[in-house]
């Protein structure tokens, strides 16, 4: 994995202050009461403060001390979970894992004034980003958060693309959501074009792709790891010049995302688009855009219907009169982290990972025919308690488990391809919990992890 995506999912954030809530589903209520998961959740964060200081120490004197902290704030997790244990089989209650580990990165208090657009440069690759953190933040309490790719100031092609505080003042600015919702604006990286699709057989688009990427994730772990940013919602809003890339990102990375939206939206013809199955998508239709906003939509929901909606262009882009109907938009959306069918339909050699499933090795897109591009389709039948996995191009691959996907007390079965095995796996704490960490992402909950070969 690149430096850039690896460090978003590890840089942990180092503070004070305690999560709060209890988590839980009324309809599935779990063993534990909410003061309790609180209890174990602000033991479990603590620890997980203290695990990354003792990784991040020199050697010597801190070290030393850096140990005694974290084995003290082991010791307080292990023996509260012990006793809560007495209940049941935590490890097999997911209402009670999601309540322990809902919102677990502690955070300090901002240090610049919130309400205010700020501008700043990651600390990875100096790339210059804008953000706005609202009047209403607090370090304990996930915040819906918008993700804003600055567009072109104009239709032309070679038109500029607007700068981020100007792009803000054009699309977001004093509007109701901004009162209440993180919004992180990356500056567009001067002569760089977005939009045009790859030839990964040419090294030189396989190197712009990968600034494209750099200067995502490394503006956005700045914004992810010093603010609350809630999991489950997190949007993608694209504008004119970058939507094709927009999309483009989302099918590389879909389980980051609750939603995104395509303010001008283009023809992506050449775009593999199974990988979205399940991300809602809004796209604002204008009659420059009707054709590609009609084909696209025929496209994706031909693979999940329902998940498109179109509004059509009122006043001119990028289209602030139609912010109501967007703010409704974004606030009835959020990220279904556990859904039982996956779709991997890579765009990008170096990223197909999504949910609980991953391609491990396959076969190269370059070099591969349309028919034997790699694909991985996993479903989770729970009744039945089976995993389906259909693969071309695939010849390994993991996926991760739960008891949301399959009842992990009983064997299961693996069926990869049609050729069924029996198999039965023990959870593990740790390895979840290594997860969550990896990924800086506390609703990805997997105690198991399945490794499996494609049969010939």
């Amino acid at each position: 994995m690149p430096f850039v995506a690896a460090a978003v999912a590890c840089l942990l954030p180092l503070a004070v202050f305690a999560p709060q809530g209890g988590g839980g589903d009324p309809a599935n209520p779990g063993l534990l009461t909410p003061a309790e998961r609180t209890s174990l959740r602000d033991k479990l964060a603590k620890f997980m403060q203290e695990d990354a200081v003792y990784s991040t120490s020199s050697s010597g004197k801190d070290r030393d001390k850096a140990a005694r902290s974290r084995e003290k704030a082991k010791d307080a997790f292990d023996a509260e979970w012990q006793k809560a244990e007495k209940k049941g089989n935590l490890m097999a209650s997911m209402p009670d894992l999601r309540g322990v580990f809902e919102n677990c990165f502690l955070l300090k208090p901002p240090a610049k004034t919130v309400g205010t657009l700020w501008s700043d440069k990651s600390k990875l690759t100096q790339m210059e980003y804008s953000y706005l953190v609202p009047k209403s933040y607090k370090p304990n309490v996930p915040c819906i958060a918008l993700w804003v790719l600055p567009g072109r100031t104009g239709a032309e092609a070679t038109a500029p693309f607007a700068k981020a505080v100007d792009y803000f003042a054009a699309t977001w600015d004093k509007t109701p959501l901004a009162g209440e919702a993180i919004v992180h604006l990356p500056n567009p990286i001067p002569g760089l074009e977005y939009d045009p699709i790859p030839d990964f057989s040419r090294e030189a688009d396989d190197a712009e792709e990968q600034r494209r990427i750099d200067w995502m994730w490394s503006t956005y772990a700045d914004t992810l790891n010093t603010f609350n940013v809630d999991r489950g919602r997190l949007f993608l809003d694209c504008g004119r010049g970058n939507c094709g890339f927009g999309l483009r990102f989302v099918s590389i990375f879909p389980d980051r995302f609750a939603g995104v939206v395509l303010r001008e939206p283009v023809a992506v013809d050449g775009l593999r688009l199974g990988s979205l199955a399940g991300v809602p998508v809004l796209m604002v239709k204008s009659e420059a855009t009707k054709a590609a906003v009609e084909a696209l939509q025929k496209r994706i929901e031909d693979l999940a219907p329902g998940s498109v909606t179109v509004l059509d262009a009122v006043g001119e882009y990028p289209y602030k009169d139609l912010t109501p109907k967007l703010e409704e938009w974004l606030r009835s959306k959020r990220r279904n982290a556990m859904p039982s069918k996956v779709v991997i339909e890579p765009n990008h050699d170096r990223f197909n990972n999504a949910y609980w499933a991953d391609i491990v090795v396959a076969n190269r897109l370059v070099s591969s025919a349309a028919d034997k591009k790699p694909r991985l389709e996993c479903t989770a039948d729970r009744a039945a308690n089976r995993i389906t996995v259909k693969a071309v191009g695939v010849e390994r691959f993991t996926i991760y488990l739960n008891d949301d996907l399959i009842d992990l007390d009983k064997e299961f079965t693996m069926v990869v391809n049609d050729k069924a095995v029996t198999e039965k796996k023990a959870r593990n704490f740790r390895d979840m919990r290594e997860n969550v960490i990896v990924r800086s992402d506390w609703e990805m909950l997997f105690p198991v992890r399945y490794n499996a070969t494609v049969p010939k």
